[in-house]
């Protein structure tokens, strides 16, 4: 492994001369850790550098270990896979839903985020017990029935925190330190809304969005569409995890090892949902799940939270694993193409990288008499039952694409915008008199027709 490891530093000294990344990176392969390294700042108010202890957001990465807590509670005999949701939440006004349906997100449970941003007072700080008494008071409809599809769901996974709580008699945050975080000396982390508890945590990376107005880089709180990392910092189970990679890597050992959770349960973990109709993705107990002919099973799950981008993948036939925790924003591709080039480096292969990191766009301000003329709804030309929704909201324009939630929409011009961060444009134009929305992402094209 002398080789991987010398490539791995020449990987990496690469990233660090180009300013390639602005996060800490683990990499490991059959028990021996090849790279620990920090690159950019933790801190842009006052150029703190990031280290290797820096502690992180997790975002969504928090769901493997919202999983294993369940499957804690399943090996010790106090809960079983298959019990109904009801049975541990009477009040909650949706039946039919399992433990295995929460954490195969078959559940068809209605969107928090949506839920928040239409009646939560914003000046507040939420948690899982809003959510709850939210969904009693409110009763969105669900999306589908239960294991009829995979959806991803945060709610979910939100409601398996609080079923922690409900069988243990213990604070969500508390149970995962006591049976998880401090077994593991994993003393670095901790489960905890950092603005809802304000506290100050010792070598915290903050996160960082790009004002696309601006032009710069600030916090995710100072940004118009991301003030929901304040108002909603209080929801723990779907994220609300802090960490640092050298303590992801001892979890992810401790699941390697069957130290944690044992190789029949681990085994259902590791299984795709089967459902009525074919699923975009394969998902497990917490995990995203693939099969690839070269590098074979893969476990992995990414997180996104704004100003975060996090990664656990895990090479099971390997034994390699890659992790990479990220505090400030960039284009999505590019970022996809420095993970690649760290995995292609872990399995000694050849990588490319770009000449440089591509820079983010900038957006026009529109006059809202314009914006207004995009406003409607448009059927996709292939799936003509498929509707994509372009509406106002303050002035500002977002799309929502058939199972996703709402996007905000960027002009580059008055018919050509952008999704900040992921690298697909938007382009409304006219042909033969019909008024058309196309999607680009890539190489890919969707187009549909205003209705």
């Amino acid at each position: 492994m002398t080789n991987t490891k010398a490539n791995l530093e020449s990987l990496f000294n690469d990233i660090k001369e180009r300013e390639l990344l602005n996060g800490t990176v683990l990499v490991a392969k059959k028990g021996e850790i090849l790279y620990e390294g920090a690159f950019g700042d933790a801190d842009l108010s006052t150029n703190r550098p990031l280290t290797s202890r820096s502690v992180f957001n997790l975002a969504s990465v928090s769901k493997p270990i919202t999983a294993t807590a369940i499957l804690l509670l399943v090996q010790e005999g106090k809960l079983s896979l298959d019990d109904y949701l009801n049975k541990w939440i009477p009040d909650l006004p949706y039946e039919g839903i399992t433990i295995r349906h929460l954490l195969n997100h078959t559940n068809g449970l209605p969107d928090y985020l949506d839920l928040f941003e239409v009646y939560w007072d914003k000046a507040k700080i939420a948690d899982n017990d809003d959510l709850l008494r939210y969904l009693i008071k409110y009763k969105p409809e669900r999306l589908f029935a239960p294991n009829e599809r995979v959806e991803y769901s945060n709610t979910g996974y939100i409601l398996l925190a609080i079923i922690v709580e409900r069988i243990t008699d213990m604070d969500f945050s508390d149970f995962l330190q006591e049976n998880i975080f401090k077994p593991l000396k994993m003393t670095r982390t901790q489960a905890i809304g950092v603005r809802k508890e304000n506290i100050e945590i010792d070598d915290y990376a903050y996160g960082y969005v790009y004002d696309v107005y601006a032009g710069e880089y600030i916090l995710a709180d100072d940004f118009e569409e991301s003030k929901m990392v304040t108002y909603l910092d209080g929801m723990l189970g779907d994220g609300g995890i802090q960490s640092t990679v050298r303590d992801l890597y001892l979890y992810e050992r401790a699941l390697s090892s069957g130290n944690l959770i044992n190789d029949e349960l681990l085994k259902e973990a590791y299984k795709p949902a089967v459902t009525e109709t074919e699923t975009p993705f394969k998902y497990g107990f917490g995990w995203i799940l693939e099969d690839d002919k070269e590098k074979g099973q893969i476990i992995w799950h990414s997180g996104g939270w704004p100003g975060y981008v996090t990664h656990l993948r895990r090479f099971i036939d390997h034994d390699i694993v890659v992790i990479v925790l990220r505090n400030k924003e960039q284009d999505f591709d590019f970022h996809q193409q420095v993970l690649h080039a760290i995995e292609q480096v872990a399995f000694d292969e050849p990588y490319e990288l770009a000449e440089e990191k591509p820079s983010l766009e900038r957006a026009q301000i529109i006059p809202e008499d314009v914006l207004k003329r995009l406003v409607g709804d448009y059927a996709l030309t292939e799936h003509p039952d498929l509707i994509i929704h372009v509406f106002l909201e303050n002035n500002r324009l977002f799309i929502e694409m058939p199972g996703s939630m709402k996007l905000e929409l960027y002009a580059k011009t008055e018919e050509n915008f952008f999704l900040r961060g992921l690298s697909i444009d938007v382009d409304f134009i006219t042909v033969d008199g019909k008024e058309l929305v196309k999607i680009i992402d890539g190489t890919e094209v969707q187009t549909a027709e205003r209705q």
